[in-house]
């Protein structure tokens, strides 16, 4: 279920995608659904693992979802998750995450399995029938 208008399904959701096209879908598929209140764009994973050095443990500073891209320059979207669950262990818990990928390797998928922050994994692109997916498991 999509929220309400003047009602989000989240609070705050960081995204993680490199790819300019991407972000863009991402930002205005979440925006026609009122899907999060608060969306962090970050265009790479280094640039969201600095985010997280900032964050404290607190509700109002953690995202309740991540959508999380697997194929990406200098970081991939697995070495995202292994860094992050190593260096914040205590958010691993906290925070769900959504592999959003274009990647149709069942290897992809089965890696995923490993992280047990990863709740959904979804391919590109992102459109409202996913996001009421995401709603609908989570709220």
């Amino acid at each position: 279920m999509i929220a309400e208008k003047n009602k989000y399904s989240f609070r705050k959701v960081i995204a993680i995608e490199d790819t300019k096209i991407d972000q863009y879908i991402i930002e205005n598929t979440m925006k026609k659904c009122n899907f999060s209140e608060n969306l962090i764009l970050f265009g790479s994973a280094n640039d969201a693992l600095s985010h997280f050095e900032n964050v404290n443990e607190s509700d109002e500073e953690l995202p309740e979802l991540i959508f999380l891209d697997i194929q990406m320059p200098r970081m991939n979207g697995f070495e995202f998750l292994s860094t992050m669950n190593e260096k914040f262990g205590r958010l691993k818990d906290k925070i769900s995450v959504v592999l959003l990928t274009s990647s149709l390797d069942p290897i992809d998928k089965a890696t995923s399995n490993a992280f047990p922050n990863v709740k959904l994994y979804l391919n590109k692109p992102l459109n409202i029938e996913k996001l009421g997916r995401v709603s609908e498991m989570f709220c």
